[in-house]
């Protein structure tokens, strides 16, 4: 480490949920090159073992994901651009968490309870 604070659970869950996210994300191309720096970020504050550049990187990174309103005349968007998906995968496993694949078949394996969600698969309430 060479200087800061060393990387604890809670940052690297936090720098794996949001690296995961951004695999589904749309953005502006433009958008797309600033999350590519920070992953680089997130990359370099991982090999150095910062705990705190690497928290500051996975906040800006949240912060920089999609927004729910889009301005009219904006930018087309589009998907993750393959080599930041490859660069997100690569440190989601550096990180020690799941890939994009398992993550996506455990959250379609959560949704089959139906509206219920008490986790019997009957889709009805529990009481």
């Amino acid at each position: 480490m060479a200087g800061g604070v060393p990387i604890d659970d809670e940052a690297r869950d936090d720098a794996v949920n949001v690296l995961q996210d951004l695999i589904e994300w749309h953005l502006a191309p433009q958008r797309w090159e600033r999350v590519d720096a920070i992953v680089g970020s997130l990359a370099d504050a991982l090999a150095r073992g910062d705990g705190e550049a690497l928290r500051e990187a996975t906040a800006e990174l949240e912060l920089t994901g999609p927004v729910r309103v889009t301005r009219i005349g904006t930018q087309s968007v589009i998907p993750v651009p393959e080599r930041t998906r490859d660069r997100a995968n690569h440190l989601v496993h550096a990180l020690g968490g799941q890939q994009e694949g398992t993550r996506r078949e455990e959250r379609a394996d959560a949704s089959t309870d139906g509206p219920g969600g008490d986790g019997d698969g009957s889709g009805t309430p529990a009481r």
